[in-house]
């Protein structure tokens, strides 16, 4: 457990951002040569890492993931582990320890250390990698640190687990003036409000919506820092967000489908960027139910939540490939939230999050016997 408390500390204090996890892959890759897997590749999807442990026996292939970025947190320290992803990368490491003494009984066990998780983008980098797929893949699990539940509890819940997000740009181009002569120029100030009060009503009748779709303006701005000039260029920023993929496509294009509308009424050029895209992580039960097993073998709370978390995981996008399961590690009640600067990974849930690992793929292994 020493071991393990060292590299995740390690891994803490060399957080590196989504993209750029050089010197993350290195130490990672230092620690699994250690344990002699079957196969190593060492850059996958950018900075991504998997190492395979072959079953003594066919059986299915499972992939375990866990994610290896860090945040930019405001209050912190410049790039830092405050989402517990040097916990879950050290998780899978502990793992990898206990395949490296002893091969699983069936199949093989793929694990997978992705990249890029926070911006939504790793999981499809991975996916496209010739590398990844030139393997064979069953069935997927990962896990997640959650404060507020208590600690050592497996938290799961069948189809939809983490919701699918976007970040939307909007933009509008005008023509500035002097501040003296308004009507020489086309100020999007306009479009703007008007746009601002439809997304307001838009929002006031989602919230009985069935797929929790919801749409949230994080950012406005119009015009440049100056008294003497009139706009001409004005940007709203949005996240959209909803527990149905196609739920979130109708509003992504409902919104887009409205300001290309008010934008040509009023004579303004419009464009837009999609940021950040997140598909809904949806579990199938079978999968849950695998991990429900588990945990009961190993005695562990178990906790069925009712309604999905409205936060993104980049591990969704695995659902295109295989069946898969994303389940919760609970880090307990007190506990600091996800990517508050005073955050850090509980060590005392290592030892929990490998033993469940262990025992989902002793579990798949024993149903197909």
């Amino acid at each position: 457990m020493k071991t393990l408390e060292s590299l995740r500390h390690k891994l803490n204090i060399n957080a590196e951002l989504s993209g750029q996890e050089k010197n993350t892959n290195k130490i990672i890759n230092k620690f699994l040569e250690k344990t002699n897997p079957d196969v190593h590749y060492r850059n996958v999807g950018g900075y991504g890492i998997i190492a395979i442990y072959k079953g003594v026996e066919e059986g299915k292939n499972i992939l375990l993931r866990s994610d290896i970025d860090g945040l930019n947190i405001p209050g912190g320290s410049q790039f830092s582990h405050r989402c517990g992803h040097d916990g879950h990368a050290t998780i899978l490491c502990g793992l990898a320890m206990r395949y490296g003494k002893k091969r699983p009984a069936k199949g093989d066990v793929i694990l997978l250390f992705q990249p890029a998780e926070e911006t939504g983008e790793g999981a499809q980098a991975v996916i496209n990698d010739p590398l990844f797929q030139g393997l064979k893949i069953d069935t997927a699990f990962a896990l997640h640190n959650l404060p507020s539940f208590a600690k050592h509890q497996i938290v799961i819940k069948k189809d939809c687990f983490a919701s699918a997000s976007l970040g939307l740009k909007l933009i509008f181009e005008g023509k500035t003036s002097h501040a003296s002569q308004p009507d020489k120029g086309n100020n999007p100030q306009k479009v703007v409000t008007t746009l601002l009060d439809a997304f307001q009503k838009k929002y006031e009748n989602l919230r009985n919506d069935k797929h929790h779709t919801i749409l949230t303006v994080t950012h406005v701005t119009v015009g440049e820092e100056t008294f003497g000039v009139t706009p001409g260029h004005a940007e709203i920023w949005m996240t959209l967000r909803s527990q149905d993929d196609k739920a979130l496509k109708n509003l992504t294009d409902s919104t887009i489908g409205l300001c290309e509308y008010i934008s040509k009424e009023f004579k303004l050029s419009f464009t837009h960027s999609i940021h950040e895209a997140f598909a809904a992580t949806m579990n199938s039960s079978r999968e849950v139910d695998a991990v429900e097993r588990a945990a009961n073998d190993l005695k562990l709370s178990v906790n069925k939540i009712r309604d999905a978390f409205p936060w993104s995981e980049d591990f969704g996008r695995f659902g295109d490939i295989c069946p898969t399961c994303l389940f919760g590690l609970g880090c307990g009640f007190e506990h600091e939230p996800l990517h508050s600067p005073s955050y850090d990974f509980e060590d005392e849930i290592i030892d929990t999050g490998i033993d469940v690992f262990e025992k989902i793929v002793e579990v798949i292994a024993a149903a197909e016997r």
